[in-house]
């Protein structure tokens, strides 16, 4: 199978309809539009140069026997599972693996809102408020 990695799915005239069993079908999110450097933090590393990093994927078709996720959840996974295929259906940077090399579901945080801090301020009655009430 490893042989059919970062191929393109040449599939001419057909297009893929559903996967079968636990199979899913991710795009990934983290990947820059060429599929050579992975997102991090606010810059993008070669992913040659970090080849056991996490991936972040999009579910684009399940199978029928995956029972965690649901097309459109946000995937986590080791980048070394699944066979990656660098177009196919005119999607771009897809892989397919089993549901059970995936290790979670995720969503995409907000902008950075630092913690609240519990600092008393005193009132005219001497009575300590704090700011995070």
């Amino acid at each position: 199978m490893e042989s059919y990695a970062h191929t393109a799915m040449d599939l001419e005239g057909w297009d893929v309809q559903q996967t079968l069993d636990d199979i899913v079908m991710v795009q990934f999110v983290d990947i820059n539009e060429d599929g050579t450097m992975v997102k991090r933090g606010s810059m993008f590393v070669p992913i040659a140069a970090a080849p056991q990093v996490w991936r972040v994927g999009r579910v684009i078709l399940k199978g029928p026997n995956c029972k965690y996720v649901k097309v459109g959840d946000n995937v986590i996974f080791p980048n070394d599972k699944g066979i990656q295929v660098r177009e196919m259906n005119g999607l771009k940077n897809i892989a397919f693996l089993n549901e059970q090399r995936l290790f979670g579901t995720c969503t995409a945080r907000a902008a950075f809102v630092p913690p609240i801090i519990n600092v008393a301020k005193k009132t005219k009655s001497s009575k300590k408020v704090s700011l995070a009430d």
